[in-house]
């Protein structure tokens, strides 16, 4: 008798435990893209601190370059959406806006200038996962951007300014490590190519942000 009740209150107890912990309902991590085989369709949409440097040509006939008359460094950012629908390809849509940079007293005298530019990019993204680890993976990227550039000169009140839009093309390179199945901090190097009727010759980016899978 004493040991049909300790059979049976064994048996009870594990079957408790085993009820109890269905009921818990621990969450299982959902796996990274960088395990996932086959196509699929994971969206995810982000934010990115950008700075952007322009490279200028010189002026033709002058000892000067664009560089001596506007500013070359600007802050900004972006925000984009995008897809990922394999271990090795995505791809992503973004808009970025860079602060307006000035600069005075342009060649010791009272002139200033501002320069400001926005666009749009639509990039396809390669992705190298490394290691046994499935959190950390390089990217390659190539794409275009449809870029806005302002620009104006100021000699005391009188300001002169010029807008243009033009479409080029980028490639660039970086990596990106997951933090969960579902956030992701990624940086960038980015160069992209610039003309702006013979002012710039390219453009070159560095981003730094986080995106969010769904």
């Amino acid at each position: 008798m004493k040991t049909t009740l300790i059979a049976s209150f064994t048996i009870v107890t594990m079957f408790s435990g085993v009820a109890y912990a269905a009921d818990a309902r621990i969450p299982v991590p959902l796996p990274t893209p960088a395990v996932q085989s086959g196509f699929f369709f994971n969206p995810y949409v982000g934010a990115d601190y950008q700075y952007s440097s322009i490279s200028y040509e010189a002026i033709p006939g002058t000892p000067y370059s664009y560089s001596d008359f506007f500013a070359d460094s600007f802050n900004g950012g972006d925000v984009h959406v995008g897809a990922r629908i394999h271990r090795y390809l995505g791809f992503e849509v973004g808009y970025f806006d860079n602060a307006s940079s000035s600069k005075s007293n342009i060649l010791g005298t009272s002139v200033g200038s501002s320069v400001k530019f926005d666009g749009w990019t639509l990039d396809a993204l390669g992705y190298f996962p490394l290691g046994e680890s499935d959190k950390f993976e390089l990217i390659g990227l190539a794409g275009v951007a449809r870029t806005t550039g302002k620009s104006s000169l100021t000699a005391s009140s009188a300001v002169e300014g010029a807008s243009s839009t033009e479409t080029e093309s980028r490639v660039g390179g970086g990596a990106e490590y997951w933090i969960t199945s579902k956030i992701n901090v990624r940086g960038m190097l980015v160069y992209q190519s610039a003309d702006f009727e013979g002012v710039d010759n390219h453009i070159g980016i560095a981003r730094l942000g986080v995106n969010y899978q769904f």
